[in-house]
């Protein structure tokens, strides 16, 4: 497989946002960049099969990349019956926090809304450094936020329909190491001090070992946040990664050896992985990977996706560990470099842990083909469906589920859930889905996703197993027993 061809894909399969990490290169300087993935716009054809996507207006389909409603993730999660019961999020705050944020947030959140049929949102948006003209040419930085920033509010709102939402977007996205640092970090100081009971959620990283001599200042600033976000009952979620374990330094370069990413990693913040729901269809490849990326060398992408994205359909919910190697992606997950295991932790196998703290925490569909449904209309990018993935999809779902959970908190007379960590490690096994080694494919397709090595990197992964492993934590949580037994933990 030629590696130039690979990268070729990743750039057309995010439309010039962003990779299926979290860091993007431009002249000078490594950014943050949003943990986002975007499905390609391949549009089923006339005469072909049934189209494995097709939007509701402006109607849009796509051959290969299957989609989510908020009703199919409702369904697949067991949400369906909190709302049922009224469990919508009333009275809680959920923040967002972002670089740049979107133009039209909330022209699109309401097109959302309305076309799902959900309230009109409670929104407010918080500039703390200042309010950006928006470019759509800053080498997609700006375009990639916005995406971001669409994917955050609409998916948070879908599953708190009745929560408060803020958007905090600073300006402008930060770097990597010490430059730039104050602008996030003033958002954040800002979400934690304003929104006290609420749950933030993150979907940003960077790689814990890029930071070289500026770690330890650096990190020790986030610290004292996240330490003040106890204090005041503020949940805070991290997406964990969407490479796998090889993620890059400053210079865009791979580390040659297994990583995780900041501020995931930090014990005071909830890691969100990544898994792949199949709901209502199997994956079915009767190709390899590697004959995958061969075949695009001379053949447009439709044709070689006819074979690796191949499936079948049928009733049924299939949830694996994120690893789609067609992008390629998945699920961050590791061991962390810079914490060490944390008292929460003391349940998990010291052969697992290493002595170090462990991620992700839980986890939520993050894949692509598989992606939710996301509108937007800002410029740069074409107005109208998208399908979006990555652990900036994970992000923000479960941060509405602890909102939900709040919610029932209150009710009871009990404050907020605040630091969830401690309080997750002693929920019952059936409050999740475990997720376990899963085969797919036919003949020479035949795979097992059974950990979240990146492929073509050559990183070493970590494995997927039954009970908390290093890819998905605990797995995805059962909405409603879950979102139950977390407001019956509180004290």
């Amino acid at each position: 497989m030629r590696k130039s061809k690979r990268l070729l894909m990743c750039l057309v399969l995010v439309v010039g946002v962003t990779g299926a990490g979290g860091l993007s290169t431009s002249p000078g300087r490594l950014q943050f960049v949003p943990l986002i993935a975007v499905a390609p716009d391949e549009p089923a054809q006339f005469g072909m099969a049934p189209p494995a996507c097709s939007t509701p207006a402006p109607v849009r389909t796509s051959a290969f990349a299957h989609c989510y409603t908020p009703a199919n993730i409702y369904t697949a999660y067991g949400v369906t019956g909190l709302h049922a019961e009224g469990t919508t999020g009333k009275g809680q705050t959920i923040v967002i926090v972002d670089s740049y944020g979107s133009p039209t947030a909330l022209e699109d959140l309401q097109f959302f809304s309305s076309t799902f049929g959900l309230p009109q949102p409670d929104l407010t948006i918080i500039h703390p450094t200042g309010t950006p003209t928006f470019s759509n040419s800053m080498h997609g930085v700006q375009v990639g936020w916005a995406f971001e920033t669409s994917l955050d509010l609409q998916w948070a709102h879908a599953i708190a329909p009745d929560a408060k939402l803020v958007l905090i977007a600073a300006n402008p996205a930060e770097t990597e190491g010490v430059q730039g640092f104050p602008n996030m970090f003033i958002g954040e100081q800002m979400a934690v001090s304003r929104f006290p009971g609420s749950v933030i959620s993150q979907s940003f990283a960077a790689t814990e070992e890029s930071f070289h001599d500026a770690a330890s200042v650096q990190v020790a600033r986030f610290e004292e946040l996240y330490e003040q976000a106890v204090a005041n009952h503020v949940t805070v979620i991290g997406s964990s990664g969407d490479s796998g374990t090889a993620n890059i330094d400053k210079q865009g370069r791979i580390f040659p050896f297994s990583t995780v990413n900041w501020p995931s990693s930090d014990p005071l913040v909830t890691s969100a992985g990544g898994t792949w729901l199949q709901f209502g269809w199997r994956w079915n490849p009767t190709i390899s990977a590697t004959a995958f990326f061969d075949c695009l060398i001379a053949n447009p992408f439709g044709t070689c996706a006819a074979s690796f994205l191949n499936f079948t359909t049928g009733a049924g919910r299939t949830e694996a560990v994120w690893k789609e190697d067609w992008l390629p992606a998945a699920t961050g997950g590791g061991r962390s470099s810079l914490f060490a295991t944390p008292a929460f932790q003391s349940g998990i196998s010291s052969s697992v842990l290493q002595g170090r703290r462990g991620l992700p925490d839980l986890s939520w569909n993050a894949a692509v083909d598989g992606g939710v449904l996301v509108f937007t209309s800002f410029p740069g990018l074409r107005v109208g469906w998208h399908i979006v993935g990555g652990t900036s999809a994970a992000s923000p779902q479960l941060a509405a589920l602890v909102a939900l959970a709040n919610q029932l908190a209150s009710q009871a007379g009990k404050q907020p859930v605040g630091y969830l960590n401690p309080i997750l490690y002693t929920l019952p096994t059936r409050d999740f889905n475990d997720i376990v080694p899963l085969t797919f494919g036919t003949g020479a397709g035949v795979v097992t996703l059974d950990s979240n090595q990146q492929f073509g990197t050559g990183v070493p992964g970590m494995p997927t197993t039954t009970g908390w492993d290093l890819t998905t934590g605990f797995g995805t949580p059962k909405a409603y027993d879950f979102v139950h037994d977390l407001a019956n933990a509180l004290p």
